[in-house]
């Protein structure tokens, strides 16, 4: 501890004090500065309400104010740096001594020993620690500038505190808008809301008054609905100017909707959901949950939110009871807010719309104008393997018809190139309905299919006739205006055909009747045989039978013994006679001997047919089995034989003199 250390500790804490004053009056300076500036931006956004661009020039010139009022009068102080033997210097100017105290803290120093006189030095020391001790370093020191500028700070601060208090929402806009957002200041009509398509695009705590723009579809209308509170307008008007060359511009009265209007919107919306709930044909996706959606959008927010949440159907029974109870109410709508509606007919042509309700309006925003997603479906039928027909995708077909246990590919192509957010169908059967969500296939997003997680079709198997629906949803939010609907029929496998013929049908028992037949089938036949049954008899005396029955016998009862039967394929292979080859014209000589027939004995002859249809779940064939009119052979002995063709021939000859008569005009009345 040396002998001047009592005078360096004053002269520090001085030199601190001196610091702090000059830091706290150079940032009073610049605070005051960046307020006034804010109050200068304020008063000219007031005035002139100052767009976004408008507004940053006149925030760069106010932050150039600040930064020259820092230069002038914050920079000065904050560069100023001060030492021990100024402050000693500073002291002996204010108690108007001689340069001892300084000299005394010089002679302290290392370096004064090489200096001269030690006892000097040493004298020198010992009067100024003595004199030091009663010194009152802070003598002549001043805090006015401080206090000044730190005043009119307190002044500035408490005034716009104040200010902000009894003017909240000037407060709340005025800093929004410094942000560069689109709220304005209080007006008596304050608008709420904006939809478009029901799409929004203004929401009054979100966007303030700086609409989103948006994208909506070509030659569609657009409808607008506002939704306002505070005072009713008297009038609203929506301005829409054309961004193209023509640069048209339109102007749409908004109408007003009275109380009924708002009621029926919510009637509509409890029926749509209640009819939804019960019909699992109506698909809720997003394009319907839009639409109910927007119609409770103004007067039932939270059940409005809830629909665009809502995936599941049953829950959309108890949102109908709910929306329907508060249609009971005393308070079904917000009386205190007004809706008005307008429909701007279809465009073509993109445009900035504004809009202006009472004293309140929007900045502009565009609405730009695009085509819809143009989707082409293809439908690929793959048909069992027995129909051995080749699948070929059939582009813009809707209504198919397929042979049962077909398999069905679905696809579709984006044909304007758009890029596809998801794509899905509505498969309708009997009455249920399911829905099935198509996997994109290529990296543009514009192909499409329904496939499975192997990728294959789940359509498959098809045994029941169904209904479909497709719906897209493209990158731009939109959806076909009308879902592709399309049916798929079950297309029947006729069943064979077959016919067998004789010439002769009384026949010898060791005779082999030739029988000529013809089978045939649209895809193929996988057996084809004869089927003979024998009908055996025996010549009975038939004395014990009663008279009157006698009376109609020839004296003799004939009685039938037991079918035989016994089948004769006509097909040798194992292999289905495919539709190349088909129909089939054949005959095939009949070995009677192999029977043994009797003279009496009668043989009905049936040509079988069983068409390919591959084979079932059990491993079995699945055709369709058919059988020809029966052909009757009459067995006898040569005689009759010889009486059955006399008899055949005086019957052809009496058609051929018939025929003849009828060409000559012989015997007819003159």
């Amino acid at each position: 501890m040396t002998r001047l250390s009592t005078l360096r500790t004053q002269l520090s804490s001085l030199r601190r004090a001196r610091s702090l004053v000059r830091v706290a009056t150079a940032g009073a300076a610049l605070v005051i500065a960046a307020l006034w500036a804010l109050v200068a931006v304020l008063v000219l956004d007031l005035l002139f309400e100052l767009p976004a661009p408008q507004r940053l020039v006149v925030m760069a010139i106010a932050i150039g104010a600040v930064v020259w009022a820092a230069i002038k009068f914050t920079w000065p102080l904050l560069q100023q740096h001060e030492s021990v033997e100024d402050m000693a210097l500073l002291v002996e100017r204010q108690q108007k001594i001689d340069s001892d105290l300084i000299a005394a803290l010089q002679f302290e120093s290392t370096q004064a020993g090489t200096w001269g006189s030690q006892q000097l030095e040493g004298a020198v020391i010992d009067y100024v620690a003595h004199v030091g001790n009663q010194l009152n370093v802070f003598e002549g020191f001043s805090r006015t500038q401080m206090i000044r500028r730190a005043a009119l700070l307190a002044v500035t601060g408490v005034v716009l505190i104040a200010a902000a208090i009894v003017y909240p929402h000037y407060a709340g806009a005025f800093f929004n808008r410094l942000l560069l957002g689109g709220r304005h200041y209080p007006t008596a009509t304050t608008i709420e809301r904006i939809v478009i398509n029901q799409k929004k695009v203004l929401e009054e705590n979100v966007e303030g008054c700086a609409p989103q723009s948006m994208k909506a579809a070509q030659g569609r209308p657009l409808e607008f609905a506002v939704f306002t509170r505070g005072h009713k307008p008297e009038a609203a008007a929506l301005t829409l100017t054309a961004t193209g060359v023509t640069r048209t511009r339109t102007q749409l009265d908004l109408k007003p909707a009275t109380r009924e209007e708002r009621l029926n919107r919510l009637r509509r919306a409890a029926e749509m959901m209640e009819a939804a709930a019960k019909n699992d044909e109506i698909d809720i996706s997003q394009p319907w949950r839009e639409q109910v959606a927007l119609l409770l959008a103004f007067d039932a927010d939270e059940h409005s939110a809830q629909v665009l949440k809502t995936e599941q159907r049953s829950s959309l029974a108890e949102l109908a009871s709910q929306v329907a109870a508060q249609l009971k109410s005393d308070g079904a709508i917000q009386e205190h807010k007004s809706l008005f509606l307008v429909q701007q007919p279809r465009l073509l042509e993109s445009v900035r719309y504004s809009l202006v309700a009472g004293d309140a309006w929007t900045d502009p925003a565009t609405i730009s104008m695009i085509p819809l997603p143009a989707v082409e479906p293809s439908l690929k039928i793959v048909p069992p393997a027995y129909a051995q027909q080749e699948a070929v995708p059939d582009a813009g077909q809707r209504q198919v018809a397929l042979l049962s246990g077909s398999s069905l590919e679905i696809a579709l192509d984006c044909t304007n190139g758009k890029r596809l957010q998801s794509a899905w169908i509505n498969l309708r059967q009997r009455e249920t309905t399911e829905r099935l969500d198509l996997a994109v296939q290529d990296r543009h997003g514009t192909k499409w299919a329904l496939v499975d997680l192997q990728g294959h079709t789940p359509l498959k198997n098809i045994r029941e006739e169904f209904r479909y629906e497709l719906q897209v949803i493209d990158e731009d939010g939109l959806s076909l205006e009308m879902p592709i609907r399309g049916s798929v029929r079950i297309k029947p496998d006729r069943p064979p055909t077959a016919a067998a013929d004789v010439v002769h049908k009384v026949v010898l028992p060791t005779a082999e009747p030739v029988v000529h037949y013809r089978a045939a089938d649209d895809y193929g036949i996988a057996s084809l045989k004869l089927i003979a049954e024998v009908e055996r008899r025996t010549d009975d005396n038939v004395a014990a039978a009663a008279p009157e029955e006698s009376a109609q016998t020839t004296g003799t009862a004939e009685a039938t013994t037991a079918v035989e039967k016994k089948e004769f394929p006509l097909l040798t292979t194992s292999e289905p006679l495919r539709a190349g080859k088909l129909p089939l014209d054949a005959s095939f000589a009949l070995p009677l001997s192999s029977l043994a027939l009797n003279k009496g004995d009668r043989v009905k002859i049936t040509l079988e047919v069983v068409d390919y249809r591959g084979d079932n779940e059990a491993g079995q064939p699945a055709g369709e089995r058919y059988q020809s009119d029966p052909l009757v052979l009459e067995i006898s002995d040569e005689s009759g034989v010889l009486a059955a063709i006399s008899e055949a021939d005086q019957r052809s000859e009496q058609r051929l003199t018939d025929i003849i008569k009828r060409q000559l005009g012989i015997g007819e009345s003159p």
